[in-house]
């Protein structure tokens, strides 16, 4: 019969068999392909049939994971994988998990693990701290004003601004957030928001249009144009002629979506031209700092961070992308807590009762959907202990040096040219020619030279129409010779697809 205990000896055995595992499968990375030769239904065909009726011991388990599983994924970790975002996770975040998930607690609320709630409040304002936020800063918890939370995903974390942002609007004027009657907080959710707008640059993640969705409102695309920056963004006036013509319609701006590094191209919205925007035009401004939002811990960045800082409602970042703390992880701020709390927060007779909250025991679960929560602080406080200021600084800088390296290599090239200008590890590049026909057989060549992504992993995208490549750092093993062979891997291709300089 099999036991369910957690037993120490049992546990002990399936955790060597899996690091055995993950100890062959780090050693020979390098020389595995980022991502495999697959076909849709591969794997699942290896699967078929149904559910065992006896179980397996960990180590068949472990075998299965090594023959069926490991040569089906693409490999987020490997040194040349260059597509999407980076996705950077460490011995910490890697440690933290097994704990979490031994540990076995659902945080529903600070009685259900008072370390989770407790330890999420502090690691929430160390982040803080890392931006260079003021300890009178309104986003710390520690003002009993504001405070952060950690999400799932930025695409989560958006979903619950829009819909807190649409209900504030309809709020606006009955008081000020957190003192309104439950039977005002009832009759606000059922009010008409088909005349809400939100709007957002045309360069912003699709998360933001789907969080519009699921909010029930209108979404406002505002063409980003190349700012001085170098960059695609959207400035106050832009979106303040946006709000005027549907004004005239008899639409209500409700929302204002910015972003700091947007994800095809890492472009800022002119943040600077937002100052005192949330007041005049009484509406809320979430900044989107999903890829970027970690560099703000540089201090060569730190004018960028209070920007920010100084013009949210309420901002966002990850901890999965550049900041080496896994997927998932999330970090969402807001100016006022009550603006969330007068949407998600409920109750049940089955929790305990919460006569008064504390600085440390806010009652996270009236903050978002969820009422269970992962004890993700855990793997906050690991990584942020484990690295410190300066080995987050020095594994950002790592990324930010490499993409130097691609960028002052592509401006010396008389074959490559970039598309706008970056300055962290996204580098977005073509062939320097007006025909878009060779720069689609270039990118189709670098494929057929990578062997569909058995040497390297870069996809493409577009940008006004026209195709680029997009390179993204910071992996945690890149290193300087994995750029430069990229690099040497397109040039090839163009030379393949009888590329010639036009003079």
């Amino acid at each position: 019969m099999a036991d369910f205990r957690l037993d120490p000896a049992t546990l002990r055995h399936a955790v060597l068999a899996a690091l055995d595992l993950l100890d062959q499968h780090l050693a020979n990375l390098d020389q595995t392909p980022v991502k495999p030769k697959l076909v849709p239904g591969e794997l699942a065909a290896k699967m078929a049939g149904m559910v065992p009726d006896n179980g397996s011991d960990i180590s068949t388990l472990i075998a299965a994971v090594r023959t069926n599983f490991l040569p089906a994924i693409t490999h987020w970790q490997h040194r040349r994988f260059f597509a999407y975002y980076p996705a950077a996770t460490s011995i910490p975040a890697i440690v933290s998990e097994l704990l979490i998930a031994a540990l076995g607690s659902v945080g529903l609320q600070w009685s259900a693990n008072p370390a989770a709630t407790e330890l999420e409040c502090v690691v929430m304002d160390w982040i803080l701290d890392l931006l260079g936020a003021p300890n009178d800063s309104p986003f710390r918890h520690t003002s009993r004003q504001g405070g952060g939370i950690i999400q799932n995903t930025a695409g989560e974390a958006l979903a619950v601004i829009m819909t807190a942002a649409r209900v504030n609007h309809h709020a606006r004027g009955l008081g000020a957030a957190g003192s309104l009657t439950p039977a005002q907080l009832e009759d606000l959710y059922w009010q008409d928001s088909s005349s809400l707008v939100v709007y957002m640059s045309d360069q912003s993640h699709f998360s933001g249009p789907k969080a519009v969705r699921v909010a029930g409102m209108r979404l406002h695309k505002i063409p980003a144009k190349l700012l001085p920056n170098g960059n695609w963004g959207i400035t106050a006036d832009d979106v303040r002629l946006a709000m005027a013509e549907d004004r005239k319609k008899g639409l209500k701006p409700c929302a204002l979506q910015l972003n700091y590094g947007s994800t095809n191209t890492c472009g800022y919205d002119d943040l600077e031209s937002f100052k005192g925007f949330a007041d005049q035009e009484q509406i809320w401004v979430h900044v989107d700092a999903a890829y970027a939002g970690p560099s703000l811990i540089l201090p060569e960045f730190r004018e960028r961070s209070h920007a920010l800082q100084d013009i949210a409602t309420s901002f966002n970042f990850n901890g999965s992308k550049w900041f080496l703390c896994g997927f998932d992880s999330a970090f969402l701020y807001v100016r006022d807590r009550h603006l969330l709390k007068q949407v998600f927060a409920a109750d049940g007779a089955y929790l305990a009762r919460v006569d008064e909250e504390q600085i440390y025991n806010p009652e996270l679960k009236d903050w978002s959907i969820p009422l269970g929560r992962r004890f993700r602080a855990l793997r906050i406080w690991m990584v942020l202990s484990y690295f410190g200021r300066s080995g987050l600084e020095a594994f950002l800088r790592k990324a930010i040096h490499q993409g130097n390296r691609a960028r002052q290599a592509i401006d010396v090239s008389d074959v490559f040219e970039q598309v706008v200008k970056t300055d962290l590890g996204l580098v977005c590049f073509r062939l320097e020619t007006n025909d878009d026909n060779l720069n689609d057989r270039w990118i189709k060549r670098i494929e057929e030279l990578s062997d569909g992504g058995k040497h390297f992993l870069m996809y493409p995208s577009i940008l006004e129409g026209r195709p680029i490549l997009r390179l993204a750092l910071g992996g945690v093993h890149t290193e300087d010779q994995d750029v430069d062979a990229m690099l040497q891997i397109c040039r090839q291709a163009a030379t393949d697809v009888g590329f010639k300089k036009q003079v």
